[in-house]
C-alpha cells in the first residue's frame, strides 16, 4: 500500500508511527485544515500522551498486522 493521506484515517483507528511499530496509538482528532492527526497512547510509565502527526508519518495497525499466508 502507498502512503496514506488524511482521508484514509478515522477517529478510533489503531495506528503506529512508521519509525516505531511497537508504539500503538489511537487517532483521537483529525485536523484536515492543517493536515495533521492527533494520536493518544499510554507510555511505559502509565501516563497518557498525545501528539500531532502528519498522515505520511503513520500507518494503520490493520495494514501491519495482516496475516501472511504461505502456500
Amino acid at each position: 500500500m502507498g502512503k496514506l493521506t488524511i482521508n484514509d484515517f478515522n477517529i478510533g483507528d489503531n495506528v503506529f508511527h512508521k519509525s516505531n511499530r511497537k508504539l500503538n496509538m489511537v487517532v483521537i482528532q483529525i485536523h484536515t485544515e492543517i493536515n495533521e492527526i492527533t494520536c493518544q497512547w499510554v507510555d511505559t510509565k502509565g501516563q497518557t500522551q498525545k501528539n500531532n502527526f502528519l498522515p505520511e508519518e503513520l500507518d494503520k495497525a490493520d495494514n501491519f498486522s495482516s496475516p501472511i499466508f504461505l502456500g
